[in-house]
């Protein structure tokens, strides 16, 4: 395949993911050799592909040439094939990329193959175009018909199969249909897609249309659902968890070899400013004339949004950043996720332990975190949540965009059992002696705010733990918190894939006032408490090393001196 041979000579300036998605075509060509890897790569299936959708002419008449990123898509979800049954090797795909790349039409080709090439099954194919809403839906359908109404003009014999009207494209010659769809869960229950185009999916707060359409595909062998869409400014949503996900596929962590995955992005915000690296999110950059229109509307926009301090919402949309929307975000998305590593239970036994406690009684969580200095000059670092269902646990999942339920299965977050609703304090105290008991952690200090501790505090206390008060305010938490951020770029923090405490990372925002930095609870609704009770936690970890080290020189100089 000519894209992913330049893009790996380096021919086509590319980012690390999309070299990386290159590379896996190469690895899985060589696969295919064996008996054991059950798919092949069916090259005649490509370029027929290919070639189908280069017949489809523009919206103004005039015929269109496929671009080389866009014959790699095509070819890869239409080439790659089972071997046992011929039907398509990819029953998902994610492909993201900055806006005005070309997404609808790749959006009305791959729609169009799905309603009139495939051959599995036979009849009765739905194609349904689905967005948050459904003016985005129609996008692409609306293509797709002016596609199709100017083929039926050329074509007799495509007058009498074709049949486009504003709500329906029917395929008269084997009964199927494409559809456009608003992203309701009642209304695409009744749907078995065969192909899916689920576009802006960014937008979504949660995974239910996206389950709801994947279910209905549970009995359709050759079906597709593809995420066709650009980046958001919201972290705390299904696609960015998706795209972490698909990092970790394709670098080989994570097996999906059903799953497709291309996404074009810059790398690292800083390119923004070299403008050849600007086509590792705008592939369409290879069409020349798009290529220079484009880039003195984006050098335009980009001077402008410099200029005005407001960089993020370009980065996002047109160079398919995932990054957060406020510039005083506290640490990036990126940041944090550079200090993700995997820990088996046995490397934290017996360590010295911080533990910092943010507590609610029913709308805000409560959350215990830890801080384990490991080594190094470096600390490893977790949390758990507690949720209370007073008001509602499904309007507390809506309200804060996060499913509750899900990191509830992960051991992330416990949901109260009681029938008031409220937090259990009883069972945030036996957590924390499980914790401790599991770990045989030496606890330095549980480092708390005041606010509503006061009988959780006593029982601890009792239970012979040293106890902390971390007094709320810039006076006590400012060097902490620059500290602790200090740290993360540093790449001295550590942690697991903590969902519930990247959610609380993603929405911390600082609050400065004359006094130094906190994060801001009051500014953002959305739950910091995590990374609130880890600050706290923080307070009394971070001299650790500094101390060891006097403690050790003391230890020397005594030795010295009273050696005999």
């Amino acid at each position: 395949m000519t894209y992913v041979d330049d893009v790996l000579n380096g021919r086509i300036k590319a980012c690390r993911k999309i070299k990386l998605a290159c590379q896996r075509h190469v690895d899985d060509l060589e696969r295919s050799k064996s008996a054991d890897f059950p798919f092949y790569y069916d090259q005649d299936m490509a370029d027929k592909a290919i070639r189908f959708i280069e017949l489809l002419p523009k919206t103004d008449g005039s015929p269109l040439t496929m671009q080389p990123f866009q014959r790699f898509i095509i070819a890869s979800l239409y080439g790659w094939r089972e071997k046992e049954t011929g039907n398509r090797r990819f029953d998902r795909a994610f492909i993201s990329m900055a806006r005005k790349s070309g997404k609808t039409y790749l959006a009305s080709g791959m729609a169009a193959l799905g309603l009139l090439m495939e051959k599995e099954p036979a009849m009765n194919r739905q194609v349904l175009f689905v967005s948050n809403a459904l003016k985005q839906a129609k996008l692409g359908y609306n293509m797709l018909s002016s596609e199709l109404r100017q083929i039926r003009q050329q074509s007799k014999a495509m007058r009498k199969r074709i049949k486009v009207q504003k709500q329906a494209i029917t395929d008269n010659l084997t009964g199927s249909t494409a559809v456009a769809l608003a992203s309701d869960t009642g209304t695409l229950d009744g749907y078995a897609g065969t192909t899916i185009i689920l576009d802006e999916w960014h937008e979504a707060k949660d995974r239910k249309v996206y389950n709801v359409l994947k279910s209905g595909q549970a009995n359709e062998p050759n079906s597709l659902l593809a995420v066709v869409s650009t980046s958001g400014l919201n972290l705390n949503v299904p696609m960015h968890e998706e795209c972490l996900m698909l990092n970790d596929v394709l670098n080989g962590k994570i097996k999906a070899d059903r799953y497709f995955v291309a996404i074009w992005e810059l790398d690292d915000r800083e390119e923004v400013y070299d403008e050849s690296n600007w086509i590792k999110a705008n592939p369409l950059f290879s069409e020349p004339t798009v290529k220079k229109r484009m880039t003195e509307k984006l050098r335009a926009d980009l001077e402008l949004a410099t200029a005005q301090n407001n960089v993020i919402p370009f980065l996002v949309k047109n160079m398919n950043m995932w990054l957060q929307a406020d510039e005083d975000s506290y640490i990036s998305a990126d940041d944090w996720s550079a200090g993700t590593i995997s820990v088996n239970d046995d490397q934290l036994i017996g360590r010295d332990v911080y533990i910092g406690m943010d507590l609610s009684k029913s709308n805000d969580l409560t959350a215990v975190s830890w801080v384990v200095p490991t080594g190094k000059g470096q600390f490893y670092v977790d949390s758990h949540a507690w949720i209370g269902t007073k008001y509602g646990l499904d309007s507390k999942i809506k309200r804060d965009g996060i499913d509750y339920r899900a990191l509830a299965r992960r051991g992330e977050v416990t949901i109260s059992r009681l029938d008031s609703g409220i937090i259990n304090y009883d069972d945030v105290f036996d957590y924390i002696v499980d914790l401790v008991n599991r770990y045989d952690f030496n606890v330095k200090q549980i480092a708390y705010d005041p606010y509503q501790s006061a009988a959780l505090i006593a029982k601890l206390d009792q239970a012979g733990y040293p106890m902390q008060t971390v007094r709320q305010g810039t006076l006590t938490l400012n060097i902490p918190t620059r500290d602790f951020q200090n740290k993360v770029f540093d790449g001295k923090i550590k942690h697991g894939n903590n969902r519930i405490l990247a959610y609380a990372v993603n929405n911390a925002i600082v609050k400065v006032d004359n006094n130094g930095w906190q994060l801001d609870k009051a500014r953002n609704s959305n739950r910091i408490d995590p990374i609130a009770a880890l600050i706290d936690a923080y307070v009394p970890a971070m001299d650790y090393y500094q101390e060891k080290e006097q403690n050790n020189a003391k230890n020397e100089y005594y030795a010295q001196r009273f050696t005999l």
